[in-house]
Parts: C-alpha cells; sequence; structure tokens
C-alpha cells in the first residue's frame, strides 16, 4: 500500500462483543470494512474515534501511516436518531442512514424537465424518523440473509442484487427481522421492510427540490452531465463514451457522489421496488400515506442503469410492476421503519396473477353495539351495551368475490355468475373452509403476519368496522325515514327497492358488483345489502353489560348472519340488524367477508 498502512488491530482495544474489520485497496482508495465502532490511529498508541464512520469506510491514500481499530461489538442495540452498521451472518455489513422526521413537497413542479402528469407537487409529512439504507441491498447483503443471490446478468459481492421481485424483496425484509430481532438489535416498534413511496422520495431529496438529489436540475431528457455526478444510467454504465448501448452494466455500490443525508445511488443503477401499490396521488397534504388501494401493479423508484436521464429524476415514479415479476433492473433498498411484525395498514393480497383480495385495517377501540329503542326497524334482540375491541384486525373491504373464491377453491358455487360480484349460495362451512384454505396458503408463501389467520368476523368486529364510528342506522351517518323502501339506502348499499324487485320478478341477476356504492369512513364497501354475510358467532343473546372482546357462545344451534342483501327492505340493512341461520344453509343472498384477525 504505496504510502499507507492499514491494520486491523481488534485487540488493541476492550470490547463487549467480538468486533470484526478488514482492510483492501480499490484504485486510490482504501477501504475498511467493519462492525463495531471504528477507531484511527498515526501510531497505534493513541487512538481516536471516527465520528459518523459506516462500514465500508473509505479514505484516499496519501502520504501519511493510519491503523484503525474496532471497538463494541456488532449486536450493540440501535438507538433512532443516528446512522449505524450492522453485521449480518458472514461478517457481511448493512449500513442504515437516519431520516429525521419532516415534510417535503413531494412530486414535481409542471416546467421540470422530464415531468409527468403523475407527479403533481403535494406535501408529505413525517411524525416519526426512519432508518434507511446507504446503499441498494447488495448481492453479497442478499446472500447473507437470503442464501442464494438471483441476480442473473451481472455478478458480483458489491453490486446490487437483481433480478428480484416485490415477494422475493419483502421476504429479504421479513427474514432480516427475525435475525435482527434475535440478536437484540432492533428497536422497539421497528422492523425492516421496503420503503413506501412518500419515504423513498424524501430519503432520496434529502432536502432539495430539484430533479436531481445534488441540488441541480437537468439540462436534457436524455443524455445529462448532472447525472454522471450521482448516478449509472444510459450514457455512462456503457463501455464506450461514443456508443451508449455497449457494454452497459450494473456498478457496485457507492462510487457516485452520495445526497446530503450520505445516501447512495438514488438515480439509477437498479430499481428499487417501493412498499406501495401504484396509484394517484392525493391533492392535499398527507402524513405518513398508508398503501394505495389500487391494482395497477408496485411502485419502483430510481431509475436503472440503461434508462433516460429525466426516468433516473428524483420524483419519477413507475407503476404496473406486478410483484410475481423481476427483472435485470429491478432490485431494493430497506428501511427500518416504525411498526410490527404486523403491518398498521391497509394491504392487498395476491390470489393470482389478476384476482387480488383488499384488506383494511381496523384499530383497536370502544363502541356501543346494538340499536337504541327508538331506531326504526329495531328489533329486541339488539339491546345496546358498550363493547372494546382490544386487539386490531384486517377485514375485507369488500365482500368475498366469486373471482377470489374461485382462485383460493377452485369452483363457483354461485347462482348468479360474475367475477366481480359477491359469492353467494355458500355455507357457514364453506366460508370457514375459505379462510382456511387462504390462511394455508399465505402461510405457505410466507405473507402471513405472524399470530394472524384469516377468518370470518366475530359479529362484535363486523358491527364495529360497519359502523365506523357512527351511531345512526347507516354507516353514512343518517337514520331511515322509512322502514321498507327508503332513499337513505339507496347511497350505501342494494336492497329489494333498487336491486331486487325488478330483477328477480324478470328473473335477472339480483347482485350487484361490489363497491358500487360509497363506502364507510373507514373505507369498507357493501356492509348494508347486497348479501348478507355469515360471521364466526353462534346467535345467541347479547349480554346485559359491557363487554371485551365477545366472540358469542362457544355452542349452539345457528350461526350469526349479518343480514340485509338484496332481497330485504331498508330496515333490514341497518348496522344494527341481526341474523341467523344453520350453518349448511345456503342462499342466492347470502354470503361472506373475510377477516385477518389475531389467533385466539
Amino acid at each position: 500500500m504505496t504510502g499507507f498502512l492499514g491494520l486491523a488491530l481488534a485487540a488493541a482495544l476492550a470490547q463487549a462483543e467480538e468486533p470484526t474489520i478488514s482492510c483492501k485497496m480499490d484504485g486510490e482508495n482504501f477501504i475498511v470494512t467493519y462492525t463495531g465502532e471504528l477507531y484511527q490511529s498515526t501510531d497505534a498508541i493513541s487512538w481516536s474515534k471516527v465520528e459518523s464512520a459506516s462500514s465500508p469506510y473509505q479514505v484516499k491514500v496519501g502520504n501519511k501511516k493510519l491503523f484503525f481499530c474496532t471497538k463494541g461489538g456488532s449486536n450493540q442495540p440501535i438507538v433512532p436518531g443516528g446512522s449505524f452498521s450492522t453485521s449480518l451472518p458472514g461478517g457481511v455489513s448493512l449500513d442504515m442512514v437516519w431520516c429525521s422526521p419532516g415534510s417535503f413537497m413531494m412530486g414535481s413542479p409542471d416546467n421540470e424537465i422530464g415531468h409527468w402528469d403523475n407527479e403533481p407537487l403535494h406535501n408529505v409529512g413525517f411524525s416519526s424518523g426512519f432508518w434507511t439504507g446507504k446503499y441498494e441491498v447488495t448481492q453479497a447483503q442478499y446472500k447473507a440473509v437470503m442464501g442464494n443471490n438471483p441476480s442473473y446478468f451481472d455478478k458480483g459481492d458489491d453490486l446490487p442484487v437483481h433480478d428480484v421481485n416485490w415477494y422475493d424483496a419483502m421476504e429479504f425484509c421479513r427474514t432480516l427481522t427475525q435475525i435482527e430481532k434475535s440478536a437484540d438489535r432492533l428497536p422497539e416498534g421497528y422492523v425492516y421492510t421496503l420503503p413506501t413511496e412518500d419515504q423513498w422520495e424524501y430519503a432520496c431529496r434529502a432536502g432539495t427540490t430539484t430533479a436531481l438529489n445534488n441540488g441541480v436540475d437537468l439540462t436534457d431528457y436524455y443524455k445529462c452531465p448532472e447525472m454522471d455526478e450521482v448516478g449509472w444510467y444510459g450514457f455512462n454504465s456503457g463501455t464506450s463514451e461514443f456508443d451508449y448501448l455497449q457494454g452497459r452494466k450494473i456498478h457496485p455500490v457507492g462510487q457516485k457522489r452520495p445526497n446530503a443525508w450520505g445516501i447512495y445511488d438514488m438515480h439509477g443503477n437498479v430499481m428499487e421496488w417501493c412498499l406501495d401499490w401504484y396509484s394517484v396521488y392525493p391533492s392535499s397534504f398527507v402524513t405518513e400515506p398508508a398503501d394505495p388501494d389500487t391494482n395497477e401493479g408496485r411502485v419502483v423508484r430510481g431509475g436503472h442503469y440503461y434508462q433516460d436521464a429525466h426516468h433516473c429524476r428524483s420524483a419519477a415514479r413507475f407503476g404496473g410492476y406486478q410483484p410475481h415479476v423481476g427483472g435485470s433492473e429491478n432490485g431494493l433498498r430497506v428501511v427500518l421503519a416504525p411498526g410490527s411484525s404486523v403491518a398498521s395498514k391497509n394491504i392487498i393480497v395476491s390470489l393470482s396473477e389478476d384476482v387480488n383480495l383488499h384488506m383494511i385495517w381496523i384499530e383497536p377501540g370502544t363502541f356501543m353495539m346494538g340499536s337504541p329503542k327508538d331506531e326504526l326497524g329495531r328489533r329486541d334482540d339488539e339491546v345496546q351495551h358498550q363493547v372494546t375491541l382490544t386487539k386490531a384486525y384486517w377485514l375485507g373491504k369488500y365482500e368475498v368475490t366469486q373471482a377470489q373464491y374461485e382462485a383460493v377453491m377452485g369452483t363457483n358455487p354461485s347462482w348468479y355468475k360474475g367475477d366481480d360480484l359477491p359469492v353467494e349460495c355458500v355455507s357457514w362451512y364453506d366460508a370457514k373452509e375459505f379462510c382456511s384454505k387462504l390462511t394455508a396458503l399465505e402461510r405457505e408463501a410466507g405473507r402471513l403476519p405472524e399470530g394472524y389467520r384469516y377468518t370470518l368476523p366475530t359479529e362484535a368486529q363486523w358491527e364495529y368496522a360497519c359502523r365506523a364510528g357512527t351511531t345512526t342506522a347507516l354507516n353514512s351517518g343518517k337514520n331511515l325515514s322509512k322502514a321498507e323502501i327508503c332513499s337513505e339506502m339507496d347511497e350505501v348499499g342494494w336492497y329489494w327497492y333498487n336491486a331486487g324487485i325488478v330483477s328477480y320478478e324478470k328473473g335477472l341477476t339480483c347482485t350487484r358488483p361490489v363497491g358500487e356504492k360509497k363506502s364507510n369512513a373507514w373505507g369498507l364497501y357493501d356492509m348494508h345489502g347486497n348479501v348478507g354475510e355469515w360471521c364466526s358467532d353462534f346467535y345467541e343473546d347479547y349480554p346485559a353489560f359491557a363487554a371485551v372482546d365477545p366472540t358469542g357462545a362457544d355452542t349452539g344451534i345457528d350461526r350469526v348472519v349479518r343480514w340485509g342483501s338484496w332481497w330485504h327492505y331498508a330496515w333490514v340493512c341497518r348496522s344494527a340488524c341481526r341474523g341467523y341461520d344453520a350453518s349448511d344453509a345456503k342462499y342466492t343472498n347470502l354470503g361472506f367477508r373475510v377477516a385477518l384477525a389475531p389467533v385466539k
């Protein structure tokens, strides 16, 4: 090493855990890869900590002598507020950069070169900080966590991993979380995951508002000298400066200039999967927006090594990437963000290539179950009582459709046929079997949240979610003006007087496609009408006292059905209205809605 000496003196200082350290030359750079805290010395006697260093630490060769050692173990607890490096199996380092809470303008101005219509400017805020990967996940890191390297075109430990689909990326995050949790290195309430689209752009910009995170805008759509400083793209990733098509390839991470927060390769090299489904941006200020609930593919960001400059802008966004499809340009970057092993947000479950199941996250809470004595249509079995649900759960955004049922069960028992119509003519046993098979499929795919399973909602979970904070007969915040035919029902659900009376008498389809009426405040559709929905409970009288997490009687004759369907009058479709039937009953107006709830 010309004019430079690097020594791994790991034993020079006392340490609580055994650190690791290695050194190598790379051109003019001397690179120290380590775990723990890095110290340096000019005489190997007096040592000083290298502040804000993260592994790998790079120093240009000069006419000086330096010694390096490490102190402290790799499994010291991580504390929010500062960057850190953790050691993966095999001594491979993973460097994470802290992103403090704050707000920024997401998207791009209309006059930005390359601006697309899907990038309207809007303000996004973060109440909690998070860490993001200093680099794109490398092949060495992926192999250390997953035991394999799926990259096909370009191989190398320090190259970003590619040819990974969205599910592969999520499985990497899940496994990494388990590894770090077992080592007691995770801060309380944090998990490794993919960045949401807003987290990705916030970390990429690092306070900038320009097209690139080095504080400059593009001067051309395609070949742009401003890109050379920050990222590998179509005009600098090849082997010939004269023929940009020649030899374009992925490059080792960290070779270009980082942004102001010390994050590398946010522009170009490989595209990076985000957590979100692609959707239209909101039109106003949002705080930590949840995943969009459309199905136009997952979002990828950052551009890649053979795209033009305008594709690599901070604001450029790409949808339509199906989660089961990988590619030579698709990689990932992880974040360590607040959460739990169960992400507290809406999710979309892929049942097949073109069939998805939308699930709405329901927070715990307390509500008055039943109805007041003066509610129009009230029955004696709707005695009001306070119910507290202590555990969060997901509930289907829609009634289970025929396409969803067939994707899981392989059959469609419905009398009225249509992929987007609710499945009907299903017994309670059929509905439970659907839930059991879905649980097994998602567990096998590694996507089932720990401690949760798919099941039918309890009656309390159903009414709590239906009401979404309302106390009125309908979850629109309105009461009925008439018991049978009622204009208030037209807004929220299909019932006898807007779906059944004409269709039934003419032999037409009486059910309607899910999601055509107004949702409640929590985004749930068709809780009033269309088809009745099985619940998990045996039917019994309500208790005369407050209840916590009620599940109904242990034994009984009939199962609860929360009625209201195309066959019924308005009063039967109220939030509080209860019904029941034999577990083997099957009707053209009886279906179900699935829950993803904690295992008892």
